[in-house]
């Protein structure tokens, strides 16, 4: 579609019909849309220029001494804060690690403990089995001998 311009708009004509929109009002209307599309087209022109003027106006290349000397320094602190955060970091690690091994140690040392105790009970409990096995031996032995005596009697 061809780009209409504010020309065509006021010059256009329009055939007249059994019932149709009353002229006045597409006529006041479209002298609205021209005065619409020529403050657009005006404000276009204007911002055009200006971002010519301040392409223009901006340097490409050239960096003050001054500023330059700011951006190393920046540069510097960058570089000064990212190696003293790595520091720190190492730190904390060495730390966290030096924690974890001393807890690690003490639990092993505290299970160790606890596997002797109860290694020793398991023996207390062995031989506590062995003599009530040893008595209860005797006892049936004991009953058997008193059933035979007993049997004798009959």
């Amino acid at each position: 579609m061809a780009r209409i311009t504010v020309e065509e708009i006021s010059r256009k004509e329009f055939s007249f019909a059994n019932k149709g929109y009353n002229q006045k009002e597409v006529d006041d209307f479209l002298d609205d849309i021209c005065d619409e599309i020529e403050r657009m087209e005006n404000e276009i022109m204007d911002l055009r220029q200006k971002t010519t003027v301040v392409r223009n106006e901006t340097p490409n290349s050239t960096v003050s001494a001054e500023n330059e000397q700011s951006f190393r320094e920046v540069l510097a602190m960058a570089v000064q804060v990212k190696e003293e955060t790595i520091r720190k970091a190492k730190e904390d690690a060495e730390a966290i690690r030096a924690k974890a091994e001393t807890e690690a140690t003490e639990k092993l040392d505290g299970l160790s403990d606890e596997r002797k105790a109860l290694e020793a009970e398991v023996e207390t409990l062995k031989k506590a089995a062995a003599d009530y096995r040893a008595k209860f031996e005797a006892l049936l032995q004991a009953q058997q001998e008193a059933l035979e005596k007993a049997s004798d009697l009959f």
